[in-house]
């Protein structure tokens, strides 16, 4: 019989962060998830430094609830996956978007340094969210058995994690940042200081659906709110966030012939308001460039959870290869 190992997963995001204990079959023992306010403090590092803090003391509160999980002898280690951009390999955010003021920040470092000073002995491993998404969906959901797929998350951004002939999509750690294709080059080419606004994460991501809303006038906080108005007017942001995410599944799967694309993230919640017109959008376009290339596209199996899973499997994954030199 397999040993049964453990690890902890994170996954940080612009406004939650979540983390979940896991055995190396990816079964959850004990899930967490909080809020993260990245604009409380009014300073970027006051809130690295909280955010830091926040995670650290979940992983000790882990360790002290779940002692025999955690011991060495079965304990693989932390997984960290975060919006980006990053580096992976390197352990940095690069400019982040969804975490307003943050620059270039060495958080993996940070985070394992802060973990160790507090007495949990361990490595942390270092992964775009969307990219540990896609990992997830290959180790317990369903791509299972594929070579080459992609997941795409819809949430506070848009996220694409490339799975290419079994291995994550990147060089030099960097890549697969596919929701920042621009799909509006009149846009663009009429505001080129505005290029977030014309990309695909800015037309399908909860961030750019009320940036887009509140130009026409909605008065309220979340896109939940956004939908209960039931106002036909913003049907159009659901329309071209359905055509955005079908032209990204067109280019992934001009460039990597994929075998399939799902779709997570929080905005899945709201399917039903775009995900039937994105394969619509999708299945015409591509089959005119080559039917060979067309793919099924699916809602992921892991779901909300693909983060933090994915996350959780990085320290299976890479091990101590991963972790590079400082």
């Amino acid at each position: 019989m397999k040993k049964k190992t453990y690890t902890i997963g994170f996954d940080l995001g612009g406004t939650k962060l979540a983390a979940a204990l896991l055995d190396n079959s990816g079964n959850m023992l004990d899930f967490v998830k909080v809020p993260v306010d990245m604009k409380r403090e009014g300073s970027a590092q006051k809130t690295q430094q909280r955010v830091i803090h926040l995670i650290s003391d979940i992983a000790q509160d882990f360790k002290k609830r779940f002692p025999k999980e955690t011991a060495p002898s079965v304990f693989k280690g932390i997984g960290l996956a975060s919006a980006g951009p990053l580096n992976a390999e390197q352990g940095k955010l690069l400019h982040p978007v969804n975490y307003p003021g943050w620059k270039v920040v060495p958080i993996r470092d940070l985070v394992e340094k802060e973990i160790n000073k507090n007495g949990f002995k361990t490595k942390v491993y270092f992964q775009h969210d969307a990219t540990a998404a896609a990992l997830a969906e290959g180790w317990v959901g369903g791509a299972q058995g594929m070579n080459s797929f992609a997941v795409v998350t819809t949430g506070t951004g848009v996220g694409t994690g490339i799975i290419f002939n079994g291995m994550p999509c990147q060089s030099g750690g960097m890549g697969s940042e596919c929701g920042h294709f621009v799909v509006d080059v009149p846009g663009l080419k009429a505001n080129p200081d505005k290029v977030h606004h014309y990309t695909v994460e800015g037309l399908s991501s909860g961030t750019g659906l009320l940036r887009r809303a509140k130009e026409m006038g909605f008065q309220g906080k979340s896109v939940e709110e956004l939908v209960e108005t039931g106002d036909p007017k913003y049907n159009i942001l659901f329309a071209d966030m359905a055509f955005a995410l079908a032209v990204l599944c067109h280019n992934l799967s001009i460039a990597f012939n994929l075998e399939k694309i799902f779709i997570s993230g929080g905005l899945i919640k709201i399917k039903d308001l775009f995900f039937k017109d994105l394969k619509a959008n999708y299945s015409r376009t591509v089959r005119q460039i080559n039917t060979d290339l067309e793919c099924k596209i699916e809602i992921a199996k892991t779901k909300n959870n693909a983060g933090v899973l994915g996350a959780g499997y990085l320290p299976h994954l890479y091990g101590k290869s991963a972790h590079k030199a400082k």
